[in-house]
């Protein structure tokens, strides 16, 4: 194969469990048919509270996630979105057990929730040598891109040869549904600015270039940078956002290119309708993407799966690794981003693999 550009990882499967598919490939394709998965939400008994005059709605993932709630509901994404992973990569539980694996949570899991979550992983997975190998990052939905600026610390100092990263989460579960209701974020006919609430997880492989040529993988795309930055106007403080942290995050990515990212063509991020991402997007568009050479195109899948939380970020990066991989993307180079509640902004560069590049 050709050689990847330095500091290149070889990103070569992806796993996902969406309310569009459940499995990546399935839910891709939904994505890009622009297929809508949003219904009625059902009231679950005892959470009588969430009724209201008219009926919430969202898109949780049928014949998946019905009868679980919080910790159990978790569990139930993240081990079917691993195996999605695993058979696409041709990985057993034994190979999985030598990887690591970085994932990112909603904002202020306690330790003891994420203790419960390795143990129940390990459990369903049948791998308890993976419970040691699993690193949680509690931020929101840029999480996965802070974590997987862990997982490629460790790969390009050779402490690892492959790495899972990814992100889960639920906004359809009763407790996180009751706290956006009782916020007014949610989108209803008399808020049209709010989200629809979805849930999801999304994991992508992460090789060395060495070990992708050793296993014969394919290559879907080359992950070529990422960096995490921080927004210090969150939507909390009430005040007007300009960007700046977003904006930071993205000229970061680029700069690691040698092109500055003019050849990217298509901006995949987590916009969920709420008036507040729009602007701090369409504030830092004007200063970190006005050097890009062709007109580009901006996808947002909450458009299809509602907001998905932590699980947005990896979201994204599989949706653009796919994207390329089968040659719809039409363009050589993607961005992903992603905005947390609290202020962490991510942004990672894709590019694709030539013919030369596929096999590893």
């Amino acid at each position: 194969m050709s050689q990847p550009r330095s500091g290149s990882m070889a990103l070569t499967s992806i796993g996902m469990v969406t309310s569009v598919g459940l499995g990546a490939y399935a839910s891709c394709a939904a994505l890009r048919a622009g297929i809508v998965r949003i219904r009625e939400l059902d009231v679950p008994q005892g959470t009588e509270g969430l009724a209201t005059s008219r009926p919430l709605v969202g898109s949780p993932i049928k014949g998946l996630t019905e009868g679980y709630f919080g910790l159990g509901r978790w569990v139930r994404l993240a081990v079917d979105g691993l195996r999605d992973l695993m058979a696409n990569a041709g990985l057993d539980t034994g190979q999985l057990a030598q990887v690591g694996l970085f994932i990112g949570l909603p904002p202020d899991t306690s330790q003891e929730r994420q203790q419960q979550l390795a143990t129940r992983i390990t459990q369903w997975l049948q791998t308890p040598g993976l419970i040691s190998r699993i690193r949680f990052y509690p931020q929101g939905h840029a999480s996965a891109v802070q974590a997987l600026g862990d997982a490629l610390a460790q790969l390009r100092q050779g402490r690892l040869a492959m790495a899972v990263v990814g992100g889960l989460d639920s906004l359809v579960d009763p407790e996180p549904l009751t706290r956006l209701r009782n916020e007014g974020r949610l989108k209803t006919d008399d808020h049209p600015v709010g989200f629809v609430p979805g849930e999801a997880s999304a994991f992508f492989l992460l090789e060395t270039p060495l070990m992708a040529r050793r296993r014969k993988a394919t290559v879907m795309a080359w992950l070529e940078s990422s960096h995490v930055s921080r927004e210090p106007v969150t939507a909390a403080s009430g005040k007007p956002c300009n960007g700046q942290g977003l904006g930071q995050a993205i000229t970061s990515t680029f700069e690691a290119l040698e092109d500055r990212g003019a050849s990217t063509g298509l901006v995949i991020n987590d916009l969920n309708g709420e008036l507040y991402r729009a602007e701090e997007f369409s504030k830092a568009v004007p200063r970190v993407l006005h050097l890009l050479r062709a007109p580009w195109r901006l996808w947002h899948p909450a458009d299809c799966i509602g907001d998905t939380g932590a699980a947005s970020g990896a979201l994204s990066v599989c949706m653009g690794a796919r994207a390329l991989a089968r040659g719809y993307a039409a363009t050589e180079q993607i961005l992903t981003c992603a905005s947390s509640e609290e202020g962490l902004r991510g942004a990672v560069c894709l590019r694709g693999a030539s013919k030369e590049d596929e096999h590893a």
